[in-house]
């Protein structure tokens, strides 16, 4: 399977889904066969299509394999407090002080691998 991101284009999306791809939400890209690459590369410069990047073979499968980078956005609510979601991950110590301060609004973060599930000892 191949990676294929772009800045959106609806009617590049259409084709991608007729072609069996489908969007893989976590890395923000569309996965198509490989097969399909020099089809998708032909329409999408058919469609005019803005910053394609095709990742084939090993270079794609390579990136799932590394925990998931992403940003956490914080807002405040009426009442001027956060509201906090629990969630397993790493965050930067500086990134959380300097959003604490005012200084920034989003967190870098890296999302930890579930944890297993510990089955009942029978007594």
């Amino acid at each position: 399977m191949a990676k294929v991101s772009f800045r959106f284009n609806d009617r590049f999306v259409a084709y991608l889904k007729s072609i069996a791809g489908r969007w893989d939400p976590q890395a923000k890209v569309w996965v198509v066969p490989e097969t399909k690459i020099l089809e998708v590369e032909a329409k999408a410069k058919e469609l005019d299509v803005q910053k394609l990047k095709i990742e084939t073979g090993q270079r794609a499968t390579s990136s799932s394999s590394k925990p998931v980078e992403g940003v956490i956005k914080m807002r405040k609510s009426r009442d001027c407090r956060f509201v906090l979601i629990s969630v397993d991950l790493i965050a930067f110590t500086d990134d959380v002080k300097e959003m604490l301060y005012g200084e920034r609004e989003t967190v870098r973060f890296k999302v930890l691998q579930p944890k297993p599930l510990l089955q009942p000892q029978p007594s």
